[in-house]
């Protein structure tokens, strides 16, 4: 390759952008050039980030209207956490229980009723809270109405046997209360309060003409940076942009981005409330050659070389510049492999 050797060879003889070749060498104490300074070439994995500020929180807030007729009497503090089998507020002095399932309660659930998933979910729930011969299925048996008896009388209730729509709630999963929405004595059939998960989330807000940050998708992982120095990994579960927001549509801009990201470790943000910085990967490279940023020479006819060191001997070869990452570049080209030395500024 005539052209390349030639191109080399002026670069060099330029010395041009690259201040090392403009420089005399470093002389030790015996008036000697010291030795230049090399390094493999890497096979590695490089990647970008960019840091967003995040809102450590709940979620978002559900509004829970009551299905029991009579007063209410009583209703948890904000920020209790209601568990399966507990007391999630009280009519005329009664707990209404929490239950765990799919299925709300729509019917009253007694011994005859017909075979259905609300059935089976009453079933797990009655084995779930220690009463495990209640049954086993989707049908209410005698075995049924008995545990549901003594479920009843554990907590209170009267001891029929059955099951109505506004005796318990039915919800997927523990909760916690957001905020209370009405006053003790008024009609408990209202709306009664506002729940959340139990778990913290962090809520991400991205406008990508403020951030080098890349479309999120759910499941991208991210990294999320405890005040105090701390970090714990995260992974994006859900995400919207303006288009399906009525918060970010309308302002004849790109889309917005609100993501939220679910942290496996909650202890690790138990304590954090507020704004916590979330790294985010921006372009990953897998298995790539690289070396660090200071071993690239700009060449005066446009782009880069690596000086090869082969024993005593040294060779230009040029290279394309691919992904930079904390001080390392990927490089590619032809006679490139991985554990050549190459020589780096001093």
């Amino acid at each position: 390759m005539p052209g390349l050797a030639a191109g080399l060879a002026v670069a060099v003889a330029a010395a041009i952008a690259y201040s090392r070749f403009t420089e005399r060498p470093p002389v030790v104490a015996d008036g000697t050039p010291a030795a230049a300074q090399t390094v493999r070439i890497r096979r590695m994995d490089l990647n970008t980030s960019v840091t967003v500020p995040g809102t450590v929180g709940h979620g978002a807030s559900t509004l829970f209207t009551g299905r029991k007729p009579g007063t209410l009497t009583w209703l948890p503090k904000t920020g209790t956490v209601v568990r399966r089998g507990q007391r999630l507020y009280a009519v005329n002095a009664r707990p209404v229980p929490l239950l765990i399932g799919a299925t709300p309660l729509y019917r009253t659930m007694r011994a005859g009723v017909a075979p259905g998933p609300d059935v089976r979910e009453l079933i797990e729930n009655l084995r779930a809270l220690g009463h495990g011969d209640a049954g086993t299925g989707d049908r209410f048996g005698p075995a049924t109405k008995a545990a549901v008896k003594r479920w009843q009388h554990a907590n209170g209730l009267k001891e029929t046997g059955t099951v109505g729509a506004g005796d318990a709630v039915m919800l997927p999963r523990p909760v916690r209360i957001d905020a209370r929405k009405a006053q003790l004595g008024s009609p408990a059939t209202g709306e009664l309060f506002a729940y959340t998960s139990i778990h913290k989330t962090i809520t991400l807000q991205l406008d990508p003409t403020q951030t080098t940050a890349p479309t999120l998708k759910a499941g991208a992982k991210v990294t999320v940076l405890i005040p105090g120095g701390g970090r714990t990994p995260g992974k994006v579960t859900r995400v919207t942009d303006s288009a399906a927001d009525d918060s970010g549509a309308g302002d004849g801009g790109p889309p917005k981005q609100k993501a939220t990201v679910t942290v496996p470790d909650q202890s690790a943000i138990a304590e954090v409330n507020g704004s916590v910085d979330v790294k985010i990967t921006a372009e990953a490279r897998r298995g790539v050659l690289a070396v660090p940023v200071t071993a690239l020479l700009a060449l005066a006819e446009g782009g880069y070389a690596l000086q090869v060191a082969d024993g005593t001997a040294k060779r230009l070869v040029g290279v394309r510049t691919g992904l930079f990452a904390d001080g390392m570049v990927e490089v590619s080209g032809t006679g490139l492999a991985e554990g050549m030395r190459v020589v780096i500024a001093s």
